[in-house]
């Protein structure tokens, strides 16, 4: 009996080791989770994204339209790329916890592409026409569309006029006569408005970082300086046509880019490749990232990125295939494409739909953390 006793006392013994060993297994990821994520944010901490987060903006008028409330920042610090004030718009939704950051598309130049001279500054009277187009729209909060999933949540609207991809940190000399004529303040004006969703929305647990076109290629900014407000939320990104290539065969374009917004000096150490293709940052994000994901919209030919970015319609496909084929792959739990046929530039229509999947399904799949959440390629 004491034999036998012995004999059962080893195989339960056994059995302990084999489940404090599984354990051990299931626990790595949560363990490293926390470490990775500490890394992440001392790494943004010591980049140049954490300049402004938590700044104080100085003189800031603020007034209040039907749906939303209008902030205009008078510190020139702040003013859009050809002069002039910045300002943005918040809109108070049903659920406090849940925040969506949307940057729209606009324009963006550097010496070789002098391509900002009609960006509208958003003044009062233009922050209120712009209020009117957004409760029209189909992402705007006041629009009765049940499918549109974050109509309850808080809104932050940031126009574009810093002509720099929302990321920008330096005065620039186009025209060479010493004097400065451009100002790209994206960082700044991109910090500004996550502090007031930090002050307005401070409950905010959940953030969708929504941007289209040049906002698209702003989510690159947003990520980062919304993890350093808010280092506890669950970050998904909704990026509409703005996978941030450039053209590989002409990589001074993207130097000069770097060179002319100070770029340079805003991205962490760590991310060396960087320099070689903005849509790199996404991976670098991913990977210590455990609380975001990432969602890419675009068609193959997008015929507005490819020439801005001096591509011809069959090099975009390729550069962009093979970029964001790389992100699925390393991240395929995380990084989500829904690309669709044509040169066509932005969403146009969530009810836009690839084998029977909207846009408004996939978005909402994302937001909700579900299967259908799926990498979808016409």
């Amino acid at each position: 009996m004491r034999s036998k006793y012995r004999n059962k006392l080893g195989y339960t013994s056994r059995l302990l080791i084999v489940l404090l060993m599984l354990g051990g297994i299931w626990l790595v990821p949560r363990l490293n989770a926390p470490e990775k994520k500490s890394s992440l944010l001392l790494d943004l901490q010591n980049s140049g994204f954490n300049r402004y987060v938590n700044q104080p903006a100085g003189e800031t008028d603020v007034f209040s339209l039907p749906t939303w409330d209008a902030y205009v920042f008078a510190k020139p610090e702040y003013k859009c790329v050809m002069g002039g004030d910045f300002g943005l718009l918040t809109h108070a939704g049903k659920e406090s916890t849940k925040t969506v950051l949307w940057m729209p598309g606009g324009q963006e130049c550097w010496p070789d592409h002098p391509n900002c001279s009609a960006l509208t500054v958003p003044s009062e009277e233009a922050l209120a026409y712009e209020a009117d187009g957004l409760d029209g729209g189909p992402l705007g909060p006041t629009n009765p569309d049940k499918n549109n999933p974050v109509s309850t949540w808080n809104y932050v609207y940031v126009p574009a006029c810093n002509g720099s991809f929302f990321m920008g940190d330096a005065e620039a000399d186009y025209d060479g006569d010493g004097i400065p004529d451009h100002w790209h303040n994206g960082l700044r004006q991109l910090s500004a408005a996550v502090n007031v969703m930090k002050e307005r929305y401070p409950d905010t647990k959940e953030i969708l970082i929504f941007g289209s076109s040049t906002g698209g290629f702003g989510t690159f900014a947003a990520i980062p300086i919304a993890r350093l407000a808010f280092p506890q939320a669950q970050i998904y990104v909704l990026n509409d046509s703005g996978p941030g290539l450039f053209n590989p065969q002409k990589p001074k374009i993207w130097d000069d880019v770097r060179q002319t917004w100070g770029l340079d000096t805003i991205f962490p150490a760590d991310c060396t490749d960087c320099k070689r293709q903005l849509s790199a940052f996404y991976d670098y994000l991913l990977d210590n990232d455990p609380n975001l994901k990432i969602g890419l919209f675009s068609s193959y030919g997008d015929a507005v990125v490819a020439s801005v970015v001096g591509m011809n319609s069959d090099l975009y496909r390729t550069t962009l295939m093979d970029e964001t084929g790389k992100l699925q792959s390393s991240h395929p739990d995380t990084f989500k494409r829904f690309i669709v046929k044509g040169e066509s530039h932005t969403i146009g229509d969530f009810y836009r739909a690839v084998a029977g999947l909207t846009v408004w399904y996939w978005m909402s799949a994302l937001v909700n953390d579900q299967p259908e959440w799926k990498d979808v390629l016409q």
